[in-house]
């Protein structure tokens, strides 16, 4: 977050709010291949992109700019309540004056910087078709050429020559004489260009520079809403230079260690994709060490590809390859016992198209994520099974969780199919901690009790069940309740939340799918104390006392807590190594089928 490095800029928003976010600026269709074609390869002319920072230039003042800019800047009337255009604003705070283009009519270091960042789109799996990146190279090619022109007539190459020509009066610009040498002219005295020709040219520069810079303004700021939806404010401010667009650049990523892991691994994986054979790995049966045979061959050979084994190819289970297996399995999020069973087996064969396109999905959510906004939160990541609370950027707990179960039948709610176990992703924020709760079993629960009590009359007494209204049960507080101890509340249209559990031992498997859509939470009485510590809730001293009772007490948080649950694919560890979290509700395997 770079909010508290920038200026006041709500104090400068006096027209903004008239305007909506700037429409696409370079007209016209590009296929994917040509959008592709653009990515790989630099936006700007050679002689440009290879051109080191002169001098500071001095800053633009033409009042040419203005009507260039104005003249070919588009304006859609706004659909719904009006926005701040960053586009737009940005060229209010800068006078109207350009942001990539310099006095002498060359791009500038800020026009370089976006340049060179567009070229690299597809190393973070940003699609290059809709920056429509060959016609932002022709705009570079044509300012080249406006430039060309006016340096091949020996025409001082500026914006004061510009503005000197363009002072003249009326009269004499109308003229078809060449410049006096013996008065102050624009140009060197041996040129014999017209003064009309030599202002077309003057404002052929001027309308080369102002289409150049509002498509790159256009493509930087497509570029600055995939990598922060939530960046308005800093893309005005870097665009009229108020703030550095290096550090703008660098501040729309995500937190810069997990997503500069997750490029890494994305260009690792495209390169054994685009390259490798992947090696099969054929074996039906459990392979441990010790064992030998081509099987073994099969995996060393595998785990090679995966940079996890260095040996030699000996077909011998030996403790490097053993190693090399338990790596993999903690890359893959399967229990590290060094054993080669189902679902390691099931990951070794995963393809690596397809391990490019979950870090692909990944990147995209992780930029697109509503965590980008918030400064202290709790985040639940469905696939890693796993609860963070996040203070300042940095996470200061952890939780094991287990979440809704994979399987089970397909349900409509609000107009798509979800699976009637499946936890949902959402955002709200948890509103209060509630100690000794009752559980309300729903009616579909109920139907599978009803079936677990056929064999005993009293099995609902047994194990503490209240019948209340027309056939609505609830389960009193205590020890053997299923919300367990304490339950964390948050508004939501699935009716789910986060409680306590009886059942410990399932926080011990590397895949914790197995509630009805609640998530239960590993050591849940240490987070609540966390939380009520953390808010300077009195409660937080009485939590043992409370427990030992069993009435149901609710406290509410003075500072209620953001709660994001979300389902991203791949993950990153502490040793900067991706970690491949799979697809347990066939999201991104529906996704990919409506695609194609």
């Amino acid at each position: 977050m770079i909010i508290g490095k920038l200026l006041p800029i709500k104090q400068v928003l006096f027209v903004a709010s008239a305007f909506v976010f700037v429409s696409v600026l370079l007209h016209g269709s590009t296929s994917a291949e040509v959008g592709e074609r653009a990515s790989n390869q630099n936006l700007m002319p050679a002689a440009q992109a290879e051109k080191q920072p002169a001098a500071k230039p001095s800053k633009a003042s033409s009042e040419q700019w203005k009507e260039q800019i104005w003249e070919i800047l588009p304006y859609d009337a706004p659909v719904g309540p009006p926005r701040p255009d960053p586009v737009r604003l940005g060229y209010q705070l800068s006078g109207w004056k350009p942001f990539f283009v310099d006095s002498r009519f060359e791009i500038n270091e800020s026009g370089r910087l976006v340049s060179a960042r567009l070229h690299s789109l597809g190393d973070e799996a940003i699609d290059p078709a809709p920056y429509k990146l060959d016609q932002l190279r022709a705009a570079f090619e044509k300012l080249d050429r406006a430039r060309a022109a006016l340096q091949a007539l020996r025409l001082d190459v500026s914006e004061a020559a510009a503005d000197a020509l363009l002072s003249m009066p009326s009269q004499a610009a109308s003229s078809r004489q060449t410049a006096n040498p013996g008065e102050a002219s624009p140009a060197p005295a041996q040129t014999q260009v017209s003064i009309p020709d030599q202002l077309r040219l003057y404002r052929d520069a001027f309308r080369a520079s102002a289409e150049l810079d509002i498509a790159l303004a256009a493509a930087f700021s497509r570029f600055a809403n995939e990598m922060n939806p939530f960046s308005g404010e800093e893309q005005s401010q870097a665009l009229s230079g108020m703030v550095p667009m290096a550090q703008i650049l660098k501040d729309l990523e995500p937190q810069p260690q997990h997503y500069r892991t997750l490029v890494a691994a994305y260009a690792r994986y495209r390169e054994l994709a685009a390259g490798t054979h992947q090696q099969s790995f054929s074996a039906s049966a459990s392979l441990r060490p010790g064992e030998s045979g081509n099987h073994v061959r099969e995996l060393q050979k595998r785990l090679q590809q995966e940079g996890l084994y260095s040996g030699s190819v000996t077909g011998f289970y030996d403790a490097e390859t053993q190693r090399a297996v338990r790596e993999f399995q903690s890359m893959h999020l399967v229990d590290p016992d060094g054993v080669v069973g189902q679902r390691t087996r099931e990951w070794l064969n995963v393809p690596f198209r397809e391990k490019v396109d979950m870090i692909a999905y990944a990147l995209n959510y992780t930029r697109h994520s509503q965590a980008r906004k918030l400064s202290r939160y709790i985040r639940i990541n469905i696939p890693q099974f796993q609860l963070e609370y996040y203070r300042d950027g940095k996470i200061e707990a952890t939780h094991r969780v287990v979440v809704g179960r994979a399987s089970g039948k397909k349900v409509k709610f609000r107009g798509r199919m979800i699976g009637e176990n499946q936890t949902p992703t959402l955002v709200s924020t948890i509103e209060q901690v509630i100690l000794n709760p009752r559980w309300y079993v729903s009616d579909r629960i109920q139907l599978e009790l009803n079936s677990e009590a056929k064999s005993d009359p009293e099995w609902f007494a047994k194990h503490g069940y209240v019948t209340w209204g027309q056939n609505r049960m609830f389960q009193r507080p205590g020890p053997g309740n299923a919300l367990g101890r304490v339950k964390f509340e948050f508004p939501n249209v699935y009716a789910v939340y986060l409680h306590d559990t009886p059942k410990k031992s399932l926080f011990e498997r590397a895949r914790r799918d197995f509630s009805h859509g609640c998530i239960r939470v590993d050591k849940a009485l240490k987070l609540a104390e966390f939380l009520l510590s953390e808010d300077n809730n009195p409660y937080a001293q009485k939590v043992e006392t409370i427990l030992k009772g069993d009435k149901q007490t609710f406290v509410k948080l003075a500072q209620p807590i953001p709660i994001l649950i979300e389902y991203v694919p791949v993950s990153t560890n502490d040793n900067g190594r991706a970690l491949f979290l799979g697809d347990p509700y066939g999201i991104l395997k529906e996704e990919g089928n409506r695609k194609t």
